[in-house]
């Protein structure tokens, strides 16, 4: 399939302009959107996908700790992520946070001994999990420490969540009680302030904030969706790119929240409503459909 410069009559593809053209609004349509919404937004299709393990939990506060754990390792290929996360949720149990909340700085050692993922070994687990385990003693729920400080800003909002997590005593784990800056756990708990998109947080929020048939909305009420940014991978920043959501190159904060507002023309109150079919689109059919966007230049 390639790049059609009129109205096209699959209604698996969307209107596309010439290059020159830069009206967002000409380049995607509602109908596409549905289209691809009612295809790939289904719990059929969530696996394999970290998701999987933030799901299923009667007790928000034991969710919403779960989540935050499946969305920080949220990195790399998904096959290596599912590993890692089955090794966490296995040594974790069925209640992660009571779990955590009883565990000593010792046990989390013996607790995350053979953990190896990419740049993440069990010293940075189990670090993780100390900090984690502060954080929920010091606050009813991750839900209230998020909201305490909520402003109109999400990515200041996410920066100062990530800060407080990041700010616990890290002794007697490591010989200083300050984390250094460029230690390991820090990239866990990236936020927009550093550079980057703020993917992985972004990606918590949507599990948290919004509740249908795939996320399982622990936060529901508390946080509006309206108020989320697009949690901004590869596969959504390509598709976004190419179909005029964003006219930016990069792929860090802004050309999320240029995403998400060009999605929000479609649906102002729920805009992440399309973040999980636009993924599964831009990693299962895009290349089939524009395989010129994939060729050498």
């Amino acid at each position: 399939m390639s790049r059609v410069s009129g109205q096209s009559k699959n209604p698996h593809t969307c209107y596309i302009p010439q290059a020159k053209e830069k009206r967002v609004e000409k380049r995607i349509t509602r109908e596409f959107l549905e289209d691809l919404w009612r295809r790939h937004h289904r719990l059929s299709n969530l696996s394999p996908d970290p998701l999987v393990f933030a799901r299923g939990y009667g007790d928000p506060l034991e969710g919403e700790t779960a989540g935050l754990i499946a969305a920080v390792f949220a990195y790399g290929q998904v096959e290596q992520i599912m590993k890692a996360l089955g090794f966490v949720f296995e040594r974790l149990g069925s209640s992660p946070r009571k779990t955590i909340l009883s565990s000593s700085p010792k046990e989390f050692t013996t607790l995350c001994e053979g953990f190896y993922y990419r740049f993440h070994k069990a010293p940075d687990l189990a670090l993780f999990l100390h900090l984690l385990a502060q954080a929920l003693e010091k606050n009813k729920s991750l839900k209230e420490l998020f909201i305490k400080n909520l402003s109109e800003d999400i990515g200041a909002d996410i920066a100062a969540f990530c800060g407080e997590i990041l700010s616990g005593d890290c002794r007697p784990l490591l010989n200083a009680k300050e984390l250094p800056l460029r230690h390991p756990v820090r990239f866990l708990l990236s936020s927009p302030s550093s550079g980057g998109a703020g993917k992985r947080l972004c990606l918590f929020l949507r599990w948290m904030a919004r509740k249908d048939e795939l996320d399982p909305g622990y936060w529901q009420g508390a946080l509006p969706p309206s108020s989320l940014v697009v949690p901004l991978d590869v596969h959504v920043a390509r598709v976004g790119k190419f179909m005029g959501l964003t006219s930016r190159k990069g792929s860090g904060w802004k050309t999320a929240v240029e995403i998400t507002e060009s999605l929000r023309r479609f649906d102002p109150g729920d805009p992440l409503r399309y973040d999980f079919s636009l993924f599964r689109y831009g990693m299962k059919e895009f290349k089939r459909a524009f395989p010129a966007e994939f060729s050498p230049s």
